[in-house]
């Protein structure tokens, strides 16, 4: 696990330092919304474009209730969340679901500031601990996080990404969505991609030859 201190020297400044907050005050009132044992974090897509010197275009809250509070949980998204669906179709390596269900808001509805205006926040709701399921992502430039502290974090797997410019598919799993893969290629185009099944370059027996 590696800390990550944002820089405000890239493109955009102190802009994603302004949504960092507001994400971290978002996060810190779901948190006090929900039962005592809740864990949380900010994980994916926005620390990660925090990180690259850009602003996020929503953000998504992973988070796990403990089981004798779930029912609980479950008063609270429903009453005053959106449900966007059960399932999520995100499976885990073994084939087992790990998103219960998808609850989305409106920042705005909580934040006054621009930095984050028109953006939604998704609360995708686990079965364990956020951090595995974070730690689980197929794609290596996704493992990076954001804990109630408001501290950014990334595993090994995310760290050799960013200083290689390689984005790696660790691995493959039931349902993995590619229409996903080509937002994250296009977004990184300064990066390169290397899939779980590529077996490197061709034996020289194999490989094709100028004619003479």
């Amino acid at each position: 696990m590696h800390k990550i201190t944002l820089k405000t020297t890239l493109s955009t400044g102190l802009h994603p330092k302004a949504q960092k907050a507001v994400a971290k005050t978002q996060l810190n009132r779901f948190l006090d919304e929900m039962p005592k044992g809740t864990i949380a974090y900010v994980a994916g897509g926005a620390p990660r474009d925090w990180h690259h010197g850009w602003g996020c275009r929503d953000l998504d809250i992973f988070f796990y209730v403990p089981k004798e509070h779930a029912e609980a949980a479950s008063v609270v998204l429903n009453n005053t969340y959106s449900m966007m669906k059960k399932g999520y179709g995100y499976y885990g390596v073994d084939g087992n679901e790990e998103i219960m269900s998808v609850h989305e808001y409106d920042i705005e509805k909580y934040s006054k500031g621009h930095s984050m205006a028109h953006r939604i926040c998704q609360l995708v709701r686990v079965n364990k601990n956020p951090l595995e399921v974070i730690n689980d992502f197929p794609i290596s430039l996704s493992r990076i996080w954001m804990n109630k502290e408001g501290e950014i974090y990334c595993d090994d797997y995310y760290r050799i990404s960013y200083n290689s410019r390689v984005i790696h598919e660790i691995h493959q799993r039931q349902g993995w969505n590619y229409v996903y893969l080509d937002k994250i290629l296009g977004r990184f185009s300064q990066y390169s991609f290397m899939p779980m099944n590529w077996e490197g370059r061709r034996p020289e027996e194999d490989q094709l030859w100028e004619s003479a």
